[in-house]
């Protein structure tokens, strides 16, 4: 059966609020949707829920399970769901996450309107982990980009101008796999990788100032680092290495006319990691020495290529990269200091 919409929910040890969710999902008003539930191996009953619900409810005969073999983590889990999905369009949500009951509609509508491949909605973020939720909303500034140059340089060329998350996101499924894309099987920032290389391929896109999901960010969630105590050093350096993958495929962009935003855009991520690294220093385990600091901040371009193709920063970013370890870092905490990020 040929759907209009697939939505993607990757499910692991979620029973506290998997219903919430999927009551969300089946009272959305477009009817032609498929709920794709990827089974992650969950230990605790939340696959028992999915399966009442698709048996005993009206909707039920949309959902659709698809198992994995072991607990591969997040990003394997989206990218099953990539491969599976029967959808014309694709929407990742999460499995502890609320929806409007017009989100897809909405989105679908957008989508059509615009001849988009791409349509990224605003969210609100509820903070639960407090004595009273806190809600921040995150909120884009409704706009249309009707070529790859110019959506590019508004998503590299402002640090956050994009939302990091995958989820919110309608897009086209033909497009994904024409373009063989893929999620970094990790279990963290997959979602901010996928989304930055989705960039360099999408020509027209379109960001709703509408608020059509709510982001339910609770403690010990895999994003919320609030609380630790502790934190291994395998495990910082793994995410850097997430980043790191923004890097293999440099040469297919080399040329386009964001490039120089681009370079900025992914070092200063890699800036930003090795701050939040020195701010949490006395906490991460082993200890991350200086040599493997600024190594994070490696560039795929040797120093002529970042001469020729980079901007100020990526220059600059390029000399703490070479210089003796122990002085680069030094200059990085300073530069940290100063930018309020230690």
């Amino acid at each position: 059966m040929q759907y209009e919409v697939t939505i993607g929910i990757p499910v692991y040890n979620v029973r506290q609020y998997i219903r919430q969710t999927l009551d969300c999902v089946l009272a959305q008003t477009l009817d032609s949707i498929e709920i794709l539930v990827l089974d992650d191996c969950s230990t605790d009953d939340s696959m028992d829920i999915v399966r009442e619900y698709q048996q005993t409810r009206p909707r039920g005969k949309d959902i659709r399970i698809v198992s994995q073999e072991f607990n591969k983590g997040i990003g394997a889990a989206r990218n099953r769901i990539l491969s599976e999905a029967k959808g014309r369009y694709l929407y990742f949500m999460d499995a502890d996450d609320l929806i409007t009951p017009t989100t897809v509609s909405w989105l679908l509508k957008t989508a059509k309107e615009h001849k988009a491949e791409v349509v990224m909605a605003s969210h609100e973020r509820i903070e639960l982990y407090h004595q009273e939720p806190q809600k921040t909303k995150c909120q884009y500034t409704f706009k249309v980009f009707e070529d790859n140059t110019t959506f590019a340089r508004y998503a590299f060329g402002h640090y956050g101008a994009l939302n990091a998350n995958i989820w919110n996101v309608l897009m086209d499924l033909r497009f994904l796999r024409d373009s063989h894309l893929q999620f970094v099987n990790t279990n963290f920032w997959e979602d901010m990788v996928f989304k930055y290389e989705l960039v360099t391929y999408v020509n027209r896109a379109v960001l709703l100032s509408d608020i059509t999901y709510y982001y339910m960010c609770r403690e010990n969630s895999l994003s919320n680092f609030q609380e630790r105590k502790e934190i291994s050093k395998s495990e910082m350096l793994h995410n850097a290495a997430t980043i790191d993958t923004l890097k293999y495929d440099v040469n297919r962009i080399l040329d386009k006319p964001y490039f120089p935003d681009w370079l900025t855009f992914v070092l200063d991520t890699d800036f930003y990691i090795i701050c939040e690294i020195l701010r949490k220093r006395d906490i991460v385990h082993p200890i991350i020495t200086d040599k493997e600091l600024r190594n994070i901040l490696y560039s795929p371009l040797s120093v002529m290529q970042t001469l020729r193709h980079g901007g100020l920063k990526s220059w600059l970013y390029k000399l703490l990269s070479v210089l003796p370890a122990p002085l680069s870092v030094k200059l990085i905490y300073l530069m940290g200091k100063t930018r309020k990020l230690i």
